[in-house]
């Protein structure tokens, strides 16, 4: 007599449909983020900056901006990277760490409510988006519904194939250590996130193995701690070699949620149970209960770190010492549209205001190429990247501004050729701030190559950055105080710059010809490098020359 039995095989399992819907929901994640923050533009950053003036604030943005581009990390690391350009302070880049992990429950709470099948129909509208919609705005739009179609179709195919394998013998006894050892889920919910670069990817993969029934609610517990752990990698490594500040922040992230962890695991029993209380009141699928548990857990450590903020700061200092050299800057007042009906010239002199401090910007992104050269440190270009976001940003809303200006006092007829040189002073100083990027980017490329300049090279470039600084600080002078004096002297300046911007081409030439200067991308771009300050020199002289038609205008 033979017997059939119903028992499942490992053979019967299709770990390629496993690793494909693994990839789908990872990439949907990516899609969902992305096409978030492509639909704000730069506007995530400018609200992370904005509005992080005190802890609560920058805990309620770093929850909100993490729970629309699903991603803690992303949300943490560009903290971090506005720390490092000196656009934010210490405890607003801690707030945003606190408020990231709360945003990441989102997505647990929505695998939750087990819409996994309407990702199909998400999948086709958005795809029917992305291929024939033209304006980018709605095609950010098609991006986000793919996303989170290819999200949900992902978990699905996992899920199909995760009911066998809960039901295999050596799967069963491996969940039973991880429920047996709850230190080892920790563990493997850390290093799985680590490497996965997703804690979420981690979260909903316990949610379909815990709704098998084949995971105490105590091992999900433990890989949910895990995961919060396992984001922090990424964190502490964007904040490598950056300012005192920078290494704070990131090591804050990390420190936080381990200590977190660690103290939760002591009541892990107890908080189990208490989870599992909370999902009978609530109601709904096992996947919620451990959607219940990610977000139970960060908000009882979100509320929990608040009185301690300050010791963690005052901890930090003592962990990794040293002066920050990173400079707080002046925050930039918004433009206000009511005054250019109610007060035109008040508006035109808020908008002079803020070209000023888009010249100082610049100022310091050209010192800063400066000490690049010199430092090769990535610290120096991440900066000079910040400060030409802030400046393309500044450059966009003065322009607008300026044209709102010039369209409610059209009747005025002299004054428009005011506003035309304030346009033409803004995309002045928006260019040099370009080609100090350009710069930075050269630099970048030698350095990534090994190479270095000679050091008649580099005296070279530090007389012409000396003679150009000097330039450019009093072109700006000038622009601020409407005084015409130094124009002359200006000129003979700018003509003195083109000169040695030759002459030095000709040594360039040749110490090439003597092999004194042998580096391929060097020898390529000293000579643009040459270029790119002399023609700043040329934005710096226009500038003088448009406060100039605007005094001949009055």
């Amino acid at each position: 007599m033979i017997f059939l039995t119903n028992t499942p095989q490992l053979g019967d399992i299709q770990f390629n449909v496993i690793l494909g819907g693994f990839g789908l929901f990872l990439l949907g994640i990516k899609f969902l983020g992305d096409g978030f923050k492509d639909a704000a533009g730069p506007k995530i950053r400018d609200y992370i900056e904005r509005y992080t003036g005190n802890l609560l604030s920058a805990i309620l943005v770093g929850t909100v901006i993490t729970a629309l581009m699903q991603s803690s990390t992303a949300a943490t690391v560009i903290s971090i990277s506005l720390v490092r350009a000196g656009l934010m302070r210490l405890d607003q880049a801690i707030g945003i760490s606190v408020g990231a992990n709360l945003g990441t429950t989102v997505t647990a709470l929505m695998i939750g409510l087990n819409i996994e099948d309407m990702g199909y129909y998400f999948v086709f509208i958005g795809a029917l988006m992305l291929m024939f919609l033209q304006r980018k705005k709605y095609k950010n739009y098609g991006q986000i519904i793919f996303g989170l179609g290819i999200t949900f179709v992902g978990l699905q195919l996992m899920s199909d194939q995760l009911i066998i394998l809960q039901d295999l013998p050596q799967f069963e006894a491996f969940l039973l250590k991880m429920s047996d050892n709850p230190w080892l889920a920790l563990l493997a919910g850390t290093v799985a996130t680590a490497v996965i670069n997703s804690s979420m990817a981690v979260i909903a993969l316990v949610q379909k193995i815990y709704a098998g029934g084949n995971m105490t609610m105590v091992a999900a517990s433990a890989f949910v701690f895990g995961s919060n752990v396992g984001t922090t990698l990424t964190a502490v490594l964007a904040s490598v070699g950056g300012s005192v500040s920078t290494r704070r922040a990131g090591w804050f992230h990390a420190l936080y949620n381990i200590i977190g962890a660690l103290i939760t695991m002591i009541v892990i029993q107890p908080y189990s149970e208490m989870i599992l209380k909370i999902h009978e009141i609530v109601g709904g699928s096992p996947e919620m209960a451990v959607g219940i548990n990610h977000f139970v857990f960060n908000l009882i450590w979100v509320v929990g770190i608040i009185p301690f903020i300050p010791a963690c700061i005052r901890l930090l200092e003592i962990l990794i010492p040293g002066e920050d050299r990173i400079k707080e800057r002046e925050k930039i007042e918004p433009l206000d549209y009511g005054l250019v009906t109610t007060f035109p010239e008040g508006a035109l002199q808020l908008a002079q205001k803020q070209t000023s401090q888009m010249a100082d910007l610049v100022m310091e992104s050209l010192n800063t190429t400066r000490d690049y050269l010199h430092s090769r440190d990535v610290e120096d270009y991440d900066v000079v990247m910040q400060l030409e976001e802030m400046v393309n940003e500044m450059d966009s809303n003065l322009t607008r501004y300026l044209l709102a200006i010039a369209k409610q006092n059209n009747d005025q007829g002299i004054k428009a050729e005011t506003y035309v040189a304030n346009v033409e002073i803004v995309k002045n100083i928006e260019r040099i701030g370009d080609i100090t990027t350009n710069i930075a980017e050269f630099y970048s490329r030698i350095f990534e190559n090994r190479e270095s300049f000679s050091e008649e090279a580099l005296q070279d470039l530090d007389l012409m950055y000396k003679h150009l600084i000097s330039m450019l600080e009093r072109s700006f002078e000038v622009f601020k105080d409407e005084n015409l004096e130094g124009l002359e002297t200006l000129l003979k300046d700018e003509e003195y710059l083109d000169a040695i911007d030759i002459k030095y081409r000709e040594k360039h030439f040749r110490r090439m010809s003597d092999d004194v200067c042998d580096g391929k991308i060097t020898s390529s771009l000293f000579v643009d490098i040459l270029s790119s300050l002399e023609r700043m020199g040329d934005h710096g002289i226009n500038v003088v020359k448009y406060v100039k038609s605007k005094k001949e205008a009055v």
